[in-house]
């Protein structure tokens, strides 16, 4: 009877806080206030380039055939004022040998470039196009600050959900007071696009020149709602 009663007055209280929970949750329903939404976008110019070079051994002379390609990609680089040991890097190791379907075994090793501008760019372009034997491609674009950024976004989105509220409630001879709800309505953001097909192929030997990006754009959405009171 004794574990019965202790029950019994456990499932009551969790109730009762739930049901108190709720209500502090709904409290914000029964005072006057306004709703709304702020959005900004903001577009900044990528600083982080990654490039894709491969590197194949053609005539299957083994691994000294690579060692010789590697070597004269990092003085190619090199020459074009890159920091071999602190920007490229060895990508996807376990990649490095594919089967041809004559079952011949080819050795093969992937790169990944950062650079930071497009003046550096064309001048790595140019010199892989001059060493030959080498496959290289833009594979993505960022900033090295995006995480800033977006937060920048998002105060900039509640910065101007407030002006939006302010105007609304003078409107009919209201202000607002402090905002009793804030909620992360939508994240968006666009990655940069290339304005040309960046790619320079051992087969066709040439490298598109001049090359720019669009900017990245992000965009924040908030929704926020502000108490009501007359002037």
């Amino acid at each position: 009877m004794m574990k019965k009663t202790v029950l019994l007055l456990v499932l009551f209280l969790g109730t009762l806080a739930l049901g108190m929970a709720q209500c502090k949750e709904n409290d914000f329903l029964d005072q006057p206030y306004i709703e709304v939404t702020g959005t900004a976008m903001m577009e900044v110019v990528p600083d982080e380039i990654y490039v894709k070079i491969i590197l194949r051994e053609k005539d299957q002379r083994g691994k000294t055939e690579l060692e010789q390609q590697e070597k004269k990609l990092f003085q190619t680089l090199q020459k074009v004022g890159i920091d071999v040991k602190k920007d490229l890097a060895v990508r996807n190791m376990a990649g490095n040998r594919y089967k041809l379907k004559s079952g011949a075994m080819k050795l093969r090793k992937e790169y990944v470039l950062l650079l930071h501008d497009v003046n550096t760019l064309d001048r790595v372009f140019a010199g892989l196009e001059q060493m030959g034997g080498v496959e290289a491609e833009v594979g993505r674009v960022d900033h090295s600050q995006i995480e800033k950024l977006r937060r920048e976004v998002k105060e900039d989105a509640i910065k101007v959900a407030k002006e939006k509220a302010t105007g609304l409630a003078a409107a009919i001879g209201q202000s607002i007071k402090e905002a009793i709800y804030i909620r992360e309505e939508h994240w968006g953001g666009m990655a940069a696009q290339y304005m040309s097909n960046v790619a320079l192929d051992a087969g066709r030997g040439s490298a598109d020149a001049g090359v720019d990006f669009e900017k990245i754009k992000l965009q924040g959405t908030v929704l926020v709602r502000f108490k009501l009171w007359y002037k």
